[in-house]
């Protein structure tokens, strides 16, 4: 943050100005020098936006990792902060763990710390972990379980965007490629047809109707997409029935359905395994790990047996009651693993399997995905060359 001073210099003279610093209290240790007069927080106007705070999972994870290595050396943490800020060049990192730093230092918690912390930003299923690891008196193992999860989800991410750079050229290429074709060929092989008087085909009819749509109108098209994405994009951020009803949708698409039932259970049941790992109540670690599940229609499903849970009930048996039909093996091994007491060790089995279906479901939907977008351009120019040879054919027989 930032705060606005007024001080005098050795000099006599007035100075005035605004310096970033944690607190009022490391805001006047850099002023040293000055005889400050008067100190306030700033209302600074930022205008940066929400992705600049965000950090590489990559980077996440090895600080974290890092800590928890550290922490389980009997290291304080203060001093693991310390060891982890040599170790890294990222300037969002090192603002953030000084802050951290500062914060402990002033008696705040490592969680607390973390929640008031505006640098980066982290997932909530972090904090909320860091909170009961400090709880526990298991941070070490917390902060290793997750810089492990922020692997994983970083190898899977990392592999579906590089899988996903080939049909996204592909995607730009037949975008230009067939605007180019409708608004620049074909209303110059039009004019021909136009001398002609000759009744045209049908195929070919729309291709020029389309051709001159886009060439009048492609800054009217241009700017109702942009108005259409940035509209959806607020919506789904803002509203919370319109998100539950995409979420919805989705479920209903055969591979994406099982695309996000397989992540959203596998981190579930990874999250769920590594708390009550760590000493956590069974309750508390189904509640916290609920609140991280993305899809907001499978959460509803989940929290509506969460009620029954806290009454008593099994969560297998409750999910089963709010209507959980997803995967009907996950309430198996869920049932078993309430039977048997062995929660940790069941569900961190099952998170394992759900992550190589996840990967293996990626995988699979993108290697499909590629020739599916090459036969797709291949029709739409096909279908142009059509509607263009059409004409000249009958034009050929004709004489």
């Amino acid at each position: 943050m930032y705060f606005k001073y007024s001080a005098y210099d050795k000099n006599g003279k007035t100075v005035k100005g605004k310096i970033e610093a944690s607190n009022e209290k490391e805001a006047l240790s850099k002023l040293e020098g000055l005889y400050v007069t008067d100190i306030k927080p700033a209302k600074n106007i930022s205008f940066n936006i929400s992705f600049s705070k965000k950090v590489p999972r990559k980077e996440l994870s090895k600080l974290f990792n890092s800590l928890g290595l550290y922490l389980k050396a009997s290291i304080p943490l203060i001093s693991a902060i310390n060891l982890s800020k040599n170790q890294t060049d990222n300037s969002k990192i090192i603002k953030f763990l000084d802050y951290i730093q500062n914060s402990i230092k002033e008696g705040k918690s490592f969680y607390a710390s973390l929640e008031s912390q505006n640098f980066i930003n982290l997932p909530k299923y972090v904090t909320s972990t860091v909170k009961i690891g400090e709880e526990s008196g298991k941070l070490d193992i917390v902060l290793v379980e997750i810089s492990k999860f922020l692997k994983d989800e970083e190898k899977i991410s990392s592999k579906t965007s590089q899988a996903l750079v080939y049909p996204m050229f592909i995607i730009i290429v037949a975008v230009f490629m067939i605007s180019f074709m409708l608004t620049t060929v074909v209303p110059k092989i039009v004019k021909v047809f136009e001398n002609l008087h000759q009744d045209l085909p049908a195929i070919t009819k729309i291709v020029i109707n389309t051709g001159n749509f886009l060439q009048h109108s492609w800054q009217a098209i241009l700017i109702l997409f942009i108005v259409f994405a940035a509209g959806f994009r607020i919506m789904y951020k803002k509203n919370l029935k319109f998100r539950y009803s995409i979420h919805k949708f989705l479920l209903k698409l055969p591979v994406i359905k099982k695309l996000i039932v397989s992540k959203e259970l596998g981190r579930f049941s990874y999250l769920t395994s590594v708390l009550t790992n760590a000493g956590v109540n069974y309750i508390n670690a189904v509640n916290m790990s609920v609140n991280t599940i993305d899809n907001e229609y499978i959460k509803s499903v989940f929290q509506k047996a969460l009620q029954d849970v806290i009454e008593g009930k099994k969560l297998s048996v409750s999910l089963k009651k709010a209507g959980f039909d997803f995967d009907k093996s996950f309430l198996q091994a869920l049932s078993l693993a309430e039977e048997t007491s062995q929660i940790d060790e069941v569900l961190g089995n099952i998170s394992e399997l759900y992550f190589e279906e996840s990967e293996s479901l990626t995988n699979t939907l993108l290697s499909l995905l590629e020739p599916a977008l090459i036969v797709f351009v291949g029709v739409s120019i096909g279908f142009i060359v059509t509607a263009i040879l059409l004409p000249m054919f009958s034009m050929s027989i004709i004489k």
